[in-house]
């Protein structure tokens, strides 16, 4: 696994009733109209505090797209539903340790799809492309008062391995505690119902 991986990565991974759509510009206007209806469920996400209008994140959308073709150290996609369209969340992975190699997954799901599964379908159909390119360890980093976020990631399969004090800075400059979780490529499928757990961000 290499930088080439990510700056390769298919414009299109399909899923059972959602497709994943590497991010591009064109996705502002979904993307922006999620993040407003969802703002109340982003307390615990840094850039969740920040100013986001239609032209922010298109940049955000467009310096995303040249980080992953430029520099190849993650990947992000949206996803959408097949049948309607409807824009039903992000997926990304970052953080990347080409030499073990290792990943975070980080995964902002639109509120008004909770409750059906999508979400937890979008991380799932990532992480199993990145288990094919070679991927060995996939993590997740989760503010430990970010209860559900905790819960929809123990839905993916990770497993809590420890606690790390202090962190990070939370959104507002505070100093956070995260759980760490993780799961392996030779530990067994998830076998949680898709709408056990309420997608989350991270």
């Amino acid at each position: 696994m290499t930088p080439d991986t990510f700056r390769h990565s298919p414009e299109i991974l399909p899923g059972q009733r959602l497709r994943l759509e590497k991010i591009h510009g064109r996705h502002a206007a979904a993307l922006h109209a999620s993040v407003r209806r969802s703002l109340s469920g982003l307390e615990h996400v840094s850039w969740g505090q920040r100013f986001w209008d239609e032209e922010a994140t298109r940049r955000h959308c467009e310096s995303t797209r040249e980080w992953i073709l430029s520099e190849g150290e993650g990947v992000s996609y949206l996803a959408f539903e097949y049948d309607t369209d409807t824009y039903v969340g992000c997926v990304d992975l970052h953080s990347v340790d080409f030499g073990v190699p290792r990943c975070q997954i980080g995964f902002v799901g639109c509120s008004r799809q909770r409750g059906r599964g999508l979400m937890r379908e979008a991380a799932l159909t990532l992480m199993d492309w990145v288990w094919r390119q070679g991927m060995v360890r996939v993590e997740v980093w989760c503010d430990v008062r970010n209860t559900r976020a905790l819960a929809f990631a123990e839905s993916l399969g990770l497993r809590r391995e420890g606690l790390m004090r202090q962190v990070e800075r939370d959104g507002h400059g505070r100093l956070c505690d995260h759980h760490l979780l993780a799961r392996l490529v030779t530990d067994p499928l998830p076998t949680m119902p898709a709408q056990a757990a309420r997608v989350a961000a991270v």
